[in-house]
């Protein structure tokens, strides 16, 4: 199957993060970055702004706890904000995926969250049983590779996940031992594979004001709309629903699937305010949003 390599060009990639951090530095240059994202954005924006529709993706993170210590990211075990002994109940896990095949969900499947997957032994049997509930639902996941290898992801892969999405943390830009042989034995391996060379110290935006590496708060919010709240849902090992994937704190909850529906919690009148506000890129109203420098787009089978 395939095996595809990003950021492979130290030099060029370097250059790519540095710019990145200094037009994030620079205020206008910052606004004028993002004004020109959300004019993109916009395209794709107008067809969820009615705030009707189930979401297009849920990530569902059924071990909250992250093995890497990334400078940028909320979840890092350098920050130590997440427990390893947090890991979701059999019971709500086929809560949720019942739920998903009664709603007749179209959408994609991400099984991760601001964590590390692999970390959950349970990960394959889950997916299998996913997939037996959710027979044509895109599913895929992110992780930083470091527990890891052919066999693990290969497993994945029979289970019934559609893509695996590995970032290599290494400001060396080195591929970990583990990478290195999955490359080698690329032509074993059972499904669609990207790896993405990545820094531990890059920024990519301050993830709602949590990011450790933040470049500077935001003393304004912005007059941005976002899409994530329109389309996308997160689920944490608890049933926790934090208002979306930047929320990696959990500062701004909307609900728990342990205590109510899927359903219920999407067409809430907590997430309606939220959506409301939004459409009209008033930010400054949310806990989450109003320091976030977000404006991302929608990636239904991850950014790739």
């Amino acid at each position: 199957m395939s095996l595809a390599i990003k950021n492979k060009n130290k030099y060029l990639y370097a250059i790519r993060v540095k710019l990145e951090s200094a037009v994030y530095r620079h205020v206008l240059l910052r606004n004028g970055y993002l004004g020109l994202r959300q004019m993109l954005l916009l395209q794709q924006f107008h067809g969820f702004a009615s705030g009707d529709m189930l979401f297009k993706k849920i990530f569902i993170e059924t071990i909250s706890y992250c093995n890497n210590n990334c400078a940028f990211c909320p979840a890092s075990t350098a920050v130590g904000m997440k427990e390893p002994q947090h890991r979701m109940s059999e019971r709500l896990y086929e809560k949720i995926i019942k739920e998903l095949e009664d709603m007749a969900y179209p959408g994609s499947v991400a099984f991760h969250g601001n964590n590390e997957p692999f970390l959950d032994n349970r990960l394959a049997e889950w997916i299998a049983y996913a997939r037996r509930h959710l027979k044509n639902n895109f599913f895929y996941l992110y992780t930083n590779g470091l527990a890891a290898d052919i066999t693990t992801i290969n497993a994945l892969f029979e289970k019934g996940i559609n893509k695996v999405i590995i970032n290599n943390y290494d400001d060396t830009h080195r591929l970990t031992p583990s990478l290195v042989e999955l490359v080698r034995q690329e032509v074993f391996l059972k499904g669609e594979t990207v790896i993405y060379y990545r820094r531990k110290n890059e920024y990519k935006g301050n993830r709602a004001g949590q990011s450790p590496n933040a470049e500077g708060e935001l003393t304004v919010p912005l007059r941005f709309v976002c899409v994530r709240p329109f389309a996308e849902i997160v689920v944490g090992y608890d049933g926790t629903v934090p208002l979306c994937c930047a929320d990696g704190l959990w500062k701004s909850v909307v609900g728990n699937v342990s205590e109510t529906s899927i359903s219920e919690v999407w067409f809430s009148p907590a997430l309606k305010r939220v959506r409301d506000s939004l459409v009209k890129r008033d930010r400054s109203r949310l806990v989450a949003c109003k320091f976030c420098d977000a404006v991302s787009f929608l990636h239904l089978k991850g950014n790739v």
